[in-house]
């Protein structure tokens, strides 16, 4: 259940007192460290290390926020990303085969959108960075880690109990990828100067339109659970192996398998690696899907796979919207997402 107001809603509100009661442990003291400012992150994200009484050091926590930014706070709260987050570490992840964050504790102000959310600090390889791409091995380890969240919830009516989960085409994930789109790609163009040629940049003519018809053509298929935002700067790999843990589930929601596959393979690979290595990680995950009971067809998959592809520009064309501008990573962040969303859509003959 989503804890209520008031909670801190800045790292530096934190109080030794309300963690030791989100912890169910007396705390003496505790540590906080800003982290994942260098990548992007569009809320504020800071490791925890606490301290109890009688001087036991705790497992490190991470207590994620709400951002800042105007513009990133009315994306959020247009789209109900914040909420969906919380409910899902909270009611789905329990129900779902997929390596997670432990969750301690998560709050939610409905009035002003803000939460808390509060998790374990999972050891992770910092050399991860998707501007580089995390190469095949580890794209299929993490395609066949969400195969087993896809097949738990294939077909499952089950889904559209949680009022709080959308499907693809539902007013408000439509409306607010359409703004997105809208609204971001003109600073998108400019962001890339002339990594985008003549040819590229009319593909903004038509984004919000093409974005509308292909997320009502994929919500028609068939539905699992998504996370929608499978891509390298929300996997946290163990060091010195492939095994993931999946973070950063705002964007979770109802739709084919596909959309995740297609949003993975592209924004997490190279171009040159995405083009040797597809076809045989696609091969992979449906033989993960086909381990825990679901056969699906190859040619089904890859229909859902193409008419997702245009989800990765729209997100390439949101970053000049919720994210800084004038931050060297974002700007990086934005061109290998555009260069390799237009790529993935040429390749496979569905650019418009």
């Amino acid at each position: 259940m989503l804890g209520a107001p008031p909670f801190p809603t800045r790292s530096e509100d934190l109080t030794n007192d309300f963690l030791s009661q989100a912890i169910g442990t007396e705390l003496s003291s505790f540590e906080r460290t800003i982290i994942g400012a260098d990548r992007g992150m569009i809320g504020e994200i800071a490791r925890i290390d606490a301290t109890t009484v009688d001087g036991r050091r705790l497992e490190p926590l991470v207590a994620k926020f709400a951002a800042g930014r105007a513009g990133s706070r009315e994306s959020s709260r247009r789209g109900g990303v914040h909420r969906r987050e919380l409910e899902f570490y909270d009611r789905l992840a329990p129900r779902t085969p997929v390596r997670v964050p432990r969750l301690v504790g998560a709050w939610y102000d409905p009035e002003t959108d803000d939460f808390f959310l509060l998790q374990e600090a999972v050891d992770a390889d910092l050399d991860v960075d998707q501007i580089d791409g995390i190469g095949p091995d580890r794209v299929t380890a993490v395609a066949t880690e969400i195969a087993g969240c896809h097949a738990a919830w294939w077909g499952a009516e089950d889904l559209r109990e949680f009022d709080w989960l959308p499907t693809l085409d539902g007013p408000a994930r439509r409306t607010n990828l359409a703004a997105l789109a809208t609204q971001g790609w003109e600073p998108l163009c400019e962001m890339l100067g002339d990594d985008f040629d003549a040819a590229d940049r009319t593909l903004g003519d038509e984004l919000p339109a093409v974005l509308d018809a292909r997320l009502v053509e994929a919500a028609a298929m068939t539905p699992t659970l998504i996370h929608s935002d499978l891509r390298a700067d929300n996997l946290l790999f163990t060091p010195g192996s492939n095994q993931v843990s999946i973070i950063d589930w705002q964007g979770c929601g109802i739709g084919p398998a596909g959309w995740d596959l297609a949003y993975l393979l592209t924004q997490s690979l190279t171009i040159d690696d995405r083009r040797t290595h597809e076809d045989s990680i696609i091969d992979r995950y449906l033989a993960a899907l086909a381990t825990h009971g679901v056969a699906l067809e190859r040619a089904e998959l890859m229909t859902a796979y193409r008419t997702s592809l245009v989800f990765g520009l729209v997100v390439a064309a949101s970053l000049p919207i919720v994210a800084d501008v004038d931050g060297p990573r974002t700007r990086a962040l934005a061109r290998s997402m555009a260069t390799r969303a237009v790529a993935a859509l040429r390749d496979h003959d569905v650019a418009w």
